[in-house]
This record gives structure tokens, sequence and C-alpha cells, in this order.
């Protein structure tokens, strides 16, 4: 049979292994629930007619060949076909359902895919040279497949383009000033001022007749201004008197009519002749008090002098545009107009929120706020400004486009142009935009021909832990780790710096991966992990004393790999309890790449065992629940993995007895391998499903990369990446740079 499926080449061969072979199968398997008349799940198998049926229902068959693949049908308490016989219906349906010819690869589509939150801080950061956080300000990204950075799911709605302008005006408020820059200025808040009364963060508080002083320094002779800001509280009708002194010459005298809680500014000018130091003193002359004055708020006049700042020399050149603000609009050059100038401006910003070169006229566009500020007579950096900001709520910034020829024909495939390549290497590896290197080569053409020396690049580079919190960050859960809580009652010792300790180690193991060129493997059986002292002491490890993190050994532990991390023990458990469920779905689902279908709805959750012995264990339970058939075939795959697990506690503690039995962390595979523990159930995935892994890791990996789910027809290019991967040693950059390589990466068709 596989013979045949392997060289079928015409749809009659097909359809006469389909009469001969296959049909009997399902016939004698399936047919009783799902045809001849029945609809269990709203499924009929015998009303698929042909294989033609069978294509245009594709979402249905694939999820066929997964319960068929995975054991979940038919029913557990059903006879089960030989693993030969399902191997034969898997890959029928491969062959006449999902038909993919090697040498002539479909690389699909890729949805316009608007900036997730995290790439658009990381492109602003970037783009405009200074820190911001700009995630709080957006509104939350949806995900699909696992990721965020999905474009069927990163809509763009009303509220979006609000936050989005609204994120662009703030970045660009911290990276130019349209405004004349101010003078300089110095402020000494009033608990730091010297004298008598009061201090605290208020500032400084005169309950009787004083003064607060302050040593100001003017660097040079000219013009300044003085600004104190202070409160009070009324004495009968009178307001406390703020008498101000520069080196014992009275600047004047004020009544203080601002309360404490809202301090008003007083602003005095004057003229200094000498450079040099001089004493500042705010006194107040006239306190009074009166207990028993009738109106209970007036009895106490008291002055408090919140802060003092000193601005100037008023009279010389103002402070330099930053460094920012300059790197923006350049230096403008003899004799150019303010158009001419404006077009610079926004042809080379443009150029690089656009992530591409301009279109004819394009940068011209946005000569319409120059000339609107005008009209307004607003200046000219003010037109700049707000061309700026247009830019950055630009589809061509917001969005990452990628150029066709024909976007409506599904038979054009073409390679998408390097300015593409270069912007998804960059937010596959960097979650950001193409730095300066990787643009030169995309505007000269030589990106490809250099590809393998530039993904090294940046993979050596520090903007690549971007790839492991955002890919990994969401491949492994780590994410979920922030709401990962083990109950305080339950786990005394645990607290919130053990879980951020734990989502480090994880991160630190295949930042380490990825560095070394490890074998992907290593994530599920590393013998070395990344530990402080407060995490080796929770594990059980010896010898670690520092706070920093460091590489240990775990030759003859049970904790080798991801399996015996707290990062994937934490949130694969619930606040009280362990969760074979959760753990076994884990690995199904991430690691395996074989996720269950979701629960039948009105599951009631399992009770937590009871102390000491009491009532039934959590195996127990979980047994009793598989009694339900509705139940069995899926937990069959799930309960067996998460059993083996069963030894870490739910806080990621190691442990041999729970609630005073002793663990039992024995269970079979849904191949029929048996296993006894966490190093047993590891050596069985890597001996009996390595591929299985290899696949899954490469098509999380496409699907991150590429910013879609992966489909049938990527089925050549996942095979290809798990051979390159092979042939690289099963090195961790040998799989980003097959993914890389891949057809779907490096190439796209139109739609349909």
């Amino acid at each position: 049979m596989a013979s045949l499926l392997f060289s079928a080449t015409h749809a009659e061969e097909l359809e006469e292994a389909w009469k001969k072979e296959i049909l009997p199968l399902f016939d004698y398997h399936c047919y009783e629930c799902h045809g001849e008349g029945i609809k269990e799940g709203e499924l009929a198998l015998d009303e698929f007619d042909g294989i033609p049926s069978m294509q245009a229902d594709r979402e249905r068959w694939k999820r066929i060949r997964a319960h068929i693949d995975q054991r979940l049908m038919p029913p557990i308490d059903e006879e089960q076909p030989t693993s030969e016989e399902r191997d034969k219906m898997v890959q029928w349906i491969d062959a006449a359902v999902f038909p993919v010819d090697p040498d002539k690869p479909d690389p699909g589509r890729v949805t316009l895919r608007r900036l997730n939150r995290i790439e658009y801080e990381n492109t602003l950061k970037d783009l405009l040279g200074v820190r911001l956080e700009l995630q709080e300000l957006l509104p939350p990204d949806d995900s699909g497949y696992g990721f965020d950075n999905i474009g069927d799911v990163l809509t763009l709605s009303p509220a979006h383009m609000e936050r989005f302008l609204a994120s662009a005006r703030f970045a660009l408020e911290q990276t130019v000033h349209a405004d004349p820059m101010p003078f300089p200025s110095r402020t000494i808040p009033g608990r730091k001022m010297e004298g008598g009364g009061h201090r605290d963060e208020n500032g400084h508080f005169l309950f009787r007749n004083g003064a607060a002083t302050t040593d100001l320094e003017f660097p040079k002779a000219g013009r300044y201004r003085i600004s104190i800001a202070a409160g009070g509280t009324f004495g009968a009708k009178e307001g406390p008197q703020m008498i101000v002194r520069l080196d014992k010459e009275k600047l004047g005298s004020w009544e203080i009519r601002d309360s404490l809680e809202t301090p008003g500014t007083t602003d005095i000018e004057v003229t200094i002749a000498k450079p040099g130091r001089k004493t500042l003193a705010a006194e107040f002359p006239n306190d009074w008090f009166d207990e028993n004055y009738p109106v209970p708020t007036a009895r106490d006049r008291n002055l408090l002098v919140h802060q003092v700042s000193l601005t100037g020399p008023l009279d010389g050149p103002r402070p330099r545009k930053p460094e920012s603000h300059r790197r923006i609009y350049g230096e403008r050059r003899s004799g150019e107009s303010d158009e001419a100038w404006a077009t610079r401006i926004f042809s080379r910003f443009a150029r690089q929120a656009f992530r591409r070169p301009l279109e004819p006229g394009e940068a011209e566009r946005y000569l319409h706020f120059i000339r609107l500020a005008e009209r307004e007579g607003r200046d000219f950096e003010h037109g700049v400004l707000h061309g700026l900001e247009a830019i950055l709520v630009s589809p061509s910034f917001l969005f990452r486009e990628e150029p066709q020829p024909e976007p409506d024909n599904p038979e054009r495939i073409h390679p998408i142009n390097e300015h593409a390549l270069a912007s998804r290497l960059s937010y596959f590896i960097w979650s950001t935009m193409p730095d300066q290197a990787l643009s030169k080569l995309a505007d000269d053409g030589l990106l490809r021909a250099n590809l393998h020396a530039e993904v090294e690049r940046m993979l050596n580079s520090p903007k690549a832990e971007q790839f492991v919190s955002n890919f990994a960050g969401q491949w492994l859960q780590l994410r979920d780790l922030r709401s990962a809580n083990p109950s305080r009652r339950a786990f005394p010792r645990f607290n919130s710096r053990l879980r951020q300790d734990m989502a480090r180690e994880t991160n630190l193991l295949f930042a380490h991966m990825i560095r070394e060129n490890r074998p992907i493997t290593d994530l599920i059986d590393a013998d070395y992990t990344f530990v402080n002292r407060r995490l080796a002491k929770h594990y059980g490890i010896e010898g670690v004393e520092s706070d920093s993190f460091e590489r240990v050994s775990l030759s003859g532990s049970p904790r080798r790999g991801i399996l015996g991390h707290g990062s994937f023990l934490l949130v694969t458990s619930h606040p009280l309890r362990t969760s074979p469920v959760l753990r076994g779905k884990f690995v199904l689902q991430n690691l395996l790449d074989m996720a269950p279908p979701p629960p039948p709805p009105n599951v009631p959750q399992l009770t937590p065992p009871e102390k000491h012995g009491k009532g039934l264990s959590l195996r127990e339970q979980m047994e009793k629940h598989r009694e339900d058939p509705g139940c069995a075939s899926c937990h069959a795959l799930m309960d067996p993995i998460g059993f083996g697990l069963q030894n870490f506690d739910a806080d990621g503690s190691w442990r041999t007895k729970e609630n005073g039995k002793p663990i039992d962390a024995s269970g079979q595979l849904g191949d029929g391998q048996k296993f006894q523990g966490a190093d047993d159930l590891r050596r069985l995935l890597l001996e009996h499903h390595r591929e299985d892994f290899l696949r899954s890791a490469g098509s999380k990996m496409l699907t991150y990369a590429l910013g879609r789910g992966t489909d049938w027809y990527d089925k050549p290019a996942i095979d290809r990446i798990v051979r390159e991967t092979e042939d690289g040693d099963f090195g961790t950059r040998a799989m980003i740079h097959a993914v890389i390589r891949s057809v779907p990466f490096q190439y796209r068709r139109g739609e349909g």
C-alpha cells in the first residue's frame, strides 16, 4: 500500500486504493457512528463520494486525519485498527486529500500584517533613537496559532488608530522639540532648603516667623527668573506674607493666597552683574495663631515653600536642540527653502519608517502640513512635526507591506523583494525594523547573496534576545507565568521572585541553545540548566551561592530539559495541585504538535486530594474520570504524560509522595510504549517521537516567522526544515537558518 501511495500520481490509482484498501477500514471501524444514516458529531463519512469532494472539505479531513493519527478515534472502548492500518489510512489521506508536489511547492500567502505592540514599540525606539515605553498605551493584541504576530487576527479598529496617533504624538514629544528650547533651569525642592520649620515631601513648612533659604548658582552675568511655588493657611482674614531676599537684598513681598494642597508660583526677574553663588531667602514675617477665633479653618497662619526654580540667563543663547531632534531634522542648507528642507526631512524619515525605498512624489505628500502650518501662523518646525505624526500613522508604517506583481492570482508565485526579505528577517529575529546594514544590502540587491552571514550577525546581536522572549516566550507559554500563582497556604515558600527566576531559567537555556548552536532537542533533554542561589535551593541543587545565574550540570537529576523547569511546571498546574491533563496537553500541543480537541462542555473540575491520605488520589480520580467513553480517548493521550511528571509538585519542587501516598509516575504512551517516571518519559519522547518534536518545533518557528498558521501545503517546507536541521546536527541555529531558507519565507503567491 505504501509504495502505491507514494508513487501514485493519478486520481484513478488513488480512487482504486480507496475502494480496495481504505474504504473497508473506514467501513469497519468508523461507519457504525459516522455512516449509513448515523451522523455523530455532525460527521457522515459516506457522504463523501470521491476524492474531489474530500478535497473540497479539507478542514474536516484535517480533523479526521488527526483523530486517526493520534488514536482519538475509534473510541477507546471500540475495536482499534492496528498501527499498520492507521498508517495506511493516514498515508492515503495525505496522498489523496492533501497532495503536495515537492518540486512545485506552494509558499502560501500572508495576510497584510500590522505591527503588534512589541514590534511597534521596538520599531519606534529604533526609528527615533530614544527610550520609549508604549505598550500600555495600545490595546492588547489577539493571538492565533499560539502567537500574537498573526496577520489574520491583527485587526485595526478605530480605537487602534486613536491609540496609534496618541502613541506617535507621545513618542515624538520625547524626540523632537518644535518649540524654542527652554532656557537652562534648576529646581530646588523645599524639603532641601535650610532654616527653621518642618520639611517633608511637600516642601518646607514655616509654622512661626522665620525663613527658608537656599544657595543659587548664577553661572553668567545677565537676566534670570526666580520662581517660588508657595502656599499657606489663613489666620483670621489674612494670608501669610512672603518676603524674598537675595543676599539680603529685598526683591519683594507678597501675600500668599494659594492653599497648601495647590501652591501657586511667584516669578521674579533679577539682573545679575557678577556671576557667582548667592543666598535666596523666603521669609515668613506675620505668624499668627488664635485658638478661639470663630472660624476654625482660619485660626493658624502658616507658610509652605514648595520649591524654588532658577531659569536663565534669559538674555543668553538658548540651548541646542537635542541630538534626537537634530538626527531627524538635520541642518538647513544655505539658501534652502522651507519646502525643499521639509522634503529632505520627510524623504529620509519616511524611507526608514516605511522600510523600503519611496515611490516618486511620496515624500512630497507631507508638504501639506508645512503649508497648513504656514496658513495657521505656526512655524516651519511645527509643520514638520505634524508631517512626522502622519508618517507614523500611515499604513506603510503600521503594516508590513510586501509588494507583489499579481496579488489576486494564486498561480503567480514569486520571490519577495529584498526589502520585504529584510523586514521578514528583522521582525523574525529582532521584532523590529531592519537596521542600516540590512537596508543597505537590500538597496544594493545583495541581501540574498549574503543571507547566511547576515543571519549569523543578527543572531549574535543583543537584539536577538527579542527572539527568545517573543518566540520562546509564547511557544513555551512563559508569558503565562505572570498569572501562575500557587496557593500561599499550600506552598508558603513560593514567591514572585521565584516565579521570575523560573522564567529567567528557561529564557537562558533557549538563548544558550541559539548562541552555542546546541541541538534543538536540548529543550527536552538538556543535562544542564541555569539557576541562581534562590532557584537552586528550591530545586534542591547544591553548590550555588550566587544571586547571579550560572550554568549547572543536571547529570543524574530528574530535571533535564523543559519538563523539569519550574516555568513549565507552574503554567501546567492549578493553585492547589498539579494537573496531569495540562502537562500532558502542553507536551502534545507545544512539543509534538498533536493538539487534542477541546473538552466537551460542562465537565466538572476535579477536587484536590484530601490531606493525610484520605479520599481518592489525583491519579485515582483521573482514572475514574476516564471511565466516560467521551473523555477516555483524549485523556488516554494526555494523562499518562502528566502522571509521568507527578513527582514535580505544583510549585515546581520535587516530591516522592502525594498527601502521604507514594507517587505512581508510570504510564504508557499512545503508541504503547511504557515508561516509569520523568527520565523514562524524556527518553521515549526522543527515541520514538524525535521527528514529531522536530516537525513541531519547525512548524512553530515557521508560523512565528511568517505570521500565519502552517497548512497542509507547507508539508514539503517542514520536511526540508527537519532534514536541514538533522544535517546540521540538530542545531538550533541550523533550524533558524532552514526556516529562513524555506520557500514560504522566501516566496509568496497571490490570493486564492
